[in-house]
C-alpha cells in the first residue's frame, strides 16, 4: 500500500512547489519541515524509504547527516541517495585547460567543506553508520552540441566559471581559455560533451525482510521522505 511523502526543503520557494504537487498526488497529507536537515525535528523508525538527490555533495559533514536520516528508517527500510561522481565529466576533443578545471571544480566544493564526487564515498559512509548496500547503479549522459546534456552542462560551466576562476590551479587567464574553446567545440559538430556520473546509492537498514528494491511488501501505511 502506498502513504504520504514528507520533506525537508529549506527554500521556501522550492518547498511551496512540493506541497503543491503533493497536494495532487493521491498519497494523503505529508509534512514539511522547512530547515537544514539536521535541524529537522523529524520521527525516529517510521520510514520506508528515504530519498535525497544532489544534496550530499554541498554537505560539511555526510556521516553526521546519513545518521539523522538512518534513525529516522524502519527496521529493513531503505536510503536511496543520487550524487555526483564527477571524474567522469570530459569534453571531446579535451582543452588543454581541463585537468585544472576538475581540480578546480573541487576546490570550489571543498572550500565549503563539501565533496563534489560525494557519491562514489557513499558505500563507505553507508557501512559506518550500519546500512548494507543493496546496489550501486550508475547514470552517465552523453550528448553533442545542441543536445540537452550539452545545454545542461554549458549553462552550468558559464555560471560558474569566474567562481572558478578563484580556485586554484585554474586562473582567470586559463579559465578565459577555456571558455574559448569550450565555446568553439560547441560549433564543432563531432564534439562530444560527457556529463558527471550520477551515483544511484541504495542501502538497507538491518532488520525487517528481505525484499529487493523495486519489490513490493504488505504493509498497513507505507511512508517516505524526501529531501531536494
Amino acid at each position: 500500500m502506498r502513504g504520504p511523502i514528507d520533506a525537508v526543503e529549506r527554500s521556501a520557494a522550492f518547498a511551496a512547489r512540493l506541497r503543491a504537487l503533493c497536494a495532487r498526488d493521491g498519497l494523503g497529507r505529508g509534512r514539511f519541515w522547512e530547515s537544514d536537515l539536521l535541524a529537522a525535528r523529524l520521527p525516529r523508525a517510521e520510514y520506508d524509504l528515504v530519498f535525497a538527490r544532489w544534496v550530499f555533495l554541498f554537505l560539511p559533514d555526510p556521516v553526521a547527516h546519513l545518521r539523522k536520516l538512518v534513525a529516522t528508517l524502519k527496521s529493513g527500510g531503505l536510503l536511496a541517495i543520487e550524487d555526483y561522481h564527477r571524474e567522469t565529466w570530459a569534453l571531446v576533443p579535451r582543452p588543454p585547460e581541463w585537468a585544472d578545471f576538475l581540480a578546480a571544480d573541487h576546490a570550489f566544493f571543498a572550500s565549503q567543506g563539501a565533496d563534489a564526487s560525494v557519491g562514489s564515498r557513499l558505500p563507505e559512509m553507508y557501512r559506518r553508520v550500519g546500512l548494507k548496500v543493496v546496489e550501486v547503479v550508475p547514470t552517465v549522459k552523453v550528448g553533442g552540441p545542441g543536445s540537452p546534456v550539452w545545454r545542461w552542462v554549458t549553462t552550468y560551466f558559464l555560471s560558474v566559471a569566474d567562481r572558478y576562476a578563484q580556485c586554484a590551479p585554474l586562473t582567470v587567464e586559463s579559465t578565459a581559455r577555456l571558455r574559448r574553446s569550450w565555446l568553439a567545440a560547441g560549433r564543432r559538430p563531432a564534439s562530444v560533451m560527457i556529463a558527471p556520473a550520477v551515483l544511484d546509492v541504495v542501502g538497507r537498514k538491518p532488520g525487517g525482510g528481505r525484499a529487493r528494491p523495486g519489490t513490493r511488501r504488505a504493509r498497513k501505511r507505507s511512508s517516505g521522505v524526501r529531501l531536494r
